[in-house]
Parts: structure tokens; C-alpha cells; sequence
């Protein structure tokens, strides 16, 4: 047979409260590495303004590979003929 033991309302009262405390320690920790990394970013783009900005660079290097055809290209489906009808 299975039962439960009840929390008295005191110990269920102190967990309640370190649960909260926990969580809210948990919440300040979160701010304060997401305020470090907003930091780290602003270094990073300030020292890459700095360099020259390469940016410009990477955004020439980096070219996206799309489907379709080229200008100078055959057509890859050839458009059916509809003149005929039947065999």
C-alpha cells in the first residue's frame, strides 16, 4: 500500500521560500552573463571597426548557392508541346 507524509506548514513554508530565493538567484545570474555578453559584443564590434572593417569582406567571400538557372544556361525542364493530341 501506497501513502504520502504531509509537509507540515513550516517546512512547506521554508521550501517555498528557498525555492523562490533559488529562482530568483537563478534569474539574477542569467541577467548578469547576458549583460557581460552585450558587453563582449560591444568589444568585438568596436575592435573590428577599428581593424578596418572587415565586414565589407566577409560579406564578399560569402555568396549563397540558389536554385534555378543561369542567364547563360540551358533551361533544365523544356516546356511540353501541346500541339499533338492523342498518339
Amino acid at each position: 500500500m501506497f501513502f504520502s507524509i504531509k509537509e507540515s506548514y513550516e517546512s512547506a513554508l521554508k521550501r517555498r521560500q528557498r525555492e523562490r530565493a533559488d529562482a530568483a538567484k537563478m534569474e539574477k545570474e542569467m541577467q548578469k552573463k547576458e549583460h557581460e555578453e552585450e558587453k563582449q559584443r560591444e568589444r568585438e564590434k568596436r575592435a573590428s571597426e577599428a581593424r578596418g572593417g572587415s565586414t565589407s569582406s566577409l560579406r564578399r567571400s560569402s555568396a549563397v548557392a540558389t536554385p534555378g538557372r543561369l542567364a547563360n544556361a540551358t533551361p533544365k525542364f523544356m516546356p511540353k508541346k501541346r500541339g499533338r493530341i492523342g498518339l
